[in-house]
């Protein structure tokens, strides 16, 4: 963990123990935790290694939250207007370190890949595998995966995300008078999207059978919204979808036989 005395020092901690005193180029306004050891000042955010304290990469974002992934990849960075999510190259980031270059002063430039920019104010946020889960200014709880937002639910108040649970495939949130409400959130469902949009069919048939029934119809509206109308054909289990599908498809034969069973 790491402390900030002042506006120009930060202390870093292990198992208690101070490790490491240093005093960051541009201030210390506010720091954050996660994968890396982030700082924040009037010009931007800067990350560190928590080992080293060596500067990865200095961004022009000044930021409210960040949330880092379970796997350390993927990060949200939410600022006052809106949200940026981000992919951590480790890779690039090794490489980068190992070289003998020097490096620019606002560190390593391929550090981070944008995956995109939201223009949405975050409340409250978390990740569950690949899918950014989290609350708006205007009580909306949505999820953000590979690029696409998804309305979960409209929120009658303020309410704020406590935890998901993967085993219960609930979602937890809270309010101000500790009334606690949870929303039941498919975990197969999110991984079945996230490898659709990752273009991953393979992973994603393979937890398509993990997927309930009840549950395909939604699937196969996301399938159809990111083009992929076979597989939206297959999937959905509602006749009047499969009926649209197929007449898009040109499928007529599919068309003709969904018509005479629903007569």
């Amino acid at each position: 963990y790491a402390t900030r005395e002042g506006n120009s020092v930060v202390k870093i901690f292990k198992n208690f123990k101070e490790k490491k005193t240093f005093k960051p180029d541009f201030g210390a306004d506010g720091i954050f935790g996660g994968f890396l050891l982030g700082v924040s000042s009037n010009s931007g955010l800067a990350f560190y290694d928590w080992e080293s304290s060596h500067l990865i990469r200095r961004v022009e974002i000044l930021p409210k939250h960040i949330f880092w992934s379970d796997s350390g990849e993927l990060l949200c960075i939410a600022t006052e207007e809106s949200f940026f999510v981000l992919r951590y190259l480790t890779e690039r980031v090794s490489a980068a370190q190992e070289s003998t270059e020097m490096l620019p002063e606002d560190g390593i430039e391929d550090a981070f890949e944008v995956l995109g920019e939201v223009q949405e104010v975050v409340k409250t946020g978390l990740w569950v595998g690949d899918c950014f889960i989290y609350t708006n200014s205007i009580n909306r709880l949505n999820y953000y995966v590979g690029g696409e937002i998804i309305t979960f639910a409209h929120l009658d108040r303020t309410m704020y995300l406590l935890g998901y649970i993967p085993k219960n495939n609930r979602l937890y949130l809270g309010d101000k008078e500790l009334n606690i409400t949870s929303y039941s959130l498919l975990l197969s469902v999110l991984e079945y999207e996230t490898a659709v949009m990752r273009k991953d069919f393979n992973t994603a048939d393979s937890v398509l059978p993990t997927i309930p029934m009840e549950q395909r119809t939604r699937v196969a509206h996301f399938l159809e919204k990111q083009g992929f109308r076979q597989q939206a054909l297959a999937v959905s289990t509602d006749p009047e979808h499969k009926f649209e599908l197929a007449l898009q498809l040109g499928e007529l034969r599919t068309a003709h036989e969904l018509a005479l069973e629903a007569t």
